[in-house]
């Protein structure tokens, strides 16, 4: 978040899979955000402290790798998505910071990254960024296994149909080998 004088980086808190971070602990000393941040399931909330116009971006997480194939440069990258917002003096934001989708030591596939949001008050959504696709066994980058920057999601490489209109995507139910909503 920036303003003019105010600069923000709000990050993951050193967290990477899929559990949120518990404590920002002291990731922030020494910034112009020290001491405003809380933490509530892994959701950091900050009060504006001076109305003006912010510039926000946020960033979505890459997906996971697959270890046993050492592809780590071929995931899926998060979506970058930046805007500039009137923010009031006192007002609740709400951030969520994607992490890293988590890495597949044993088998051919992994997590994908998460996305990052930023919202205002309770549910008012001012910018969101998707995370990057996990990957299966790759040997080269594949577009498709990147974030989307419109509200349907790609459909990643040799997988299941992205998500469409805000909507998450369809699943695979190993066992019968059918995909479910």
């Amino acid at each position: 978040l920036n303003y003019p004088g105010f600069n923000a980086a709000f990050t993951n808190l050193g967290k990477m899979g899929r559990n949120g971070p518990t404590s920002v602990v002291k990731l922030y000393a020494d910034q112009d955000h020290e001491s405003q941040v809380k933490l509530s399931n892994g959701i950091q909330q900050w009060i504006v402290p001076y109305s003006g116009q912010y510039r926000i971006e946020a960033v979505g997480a890459a997906g996971g790798y697959s270890n046993n194939h050492n592809d780590s440069q071929y995931r899926g990258r998060g979506a970058r998505m930046v805007g500039t917002f009137n923010l009031f003096k006192d007002e609740l934001i709400q951030i969520l910071v994607g992490q890293e989708g988590g890495v597949r030591k044993y088998g051919w596939t992994s997590g994908g990254g998460g996305g990052t949001f930023v919202v205002r008050g309770s549910n008012t959504a001012l910018i969101v960024a998707g995370g990057g696709g996990g990957l299966k066994a790759v040997t080269l980058r594949h577009e498709g296994c990147d974030a989307s920057t419109s509200t349907s999601g790609n459909p990643g490489y040799n997988s299941w149909l992205g998500g469409s209109n805000g909507h998450g995507a369809i699943t695979d139910d190993a066992r019968s080998g059918k995909n479910n909503n």
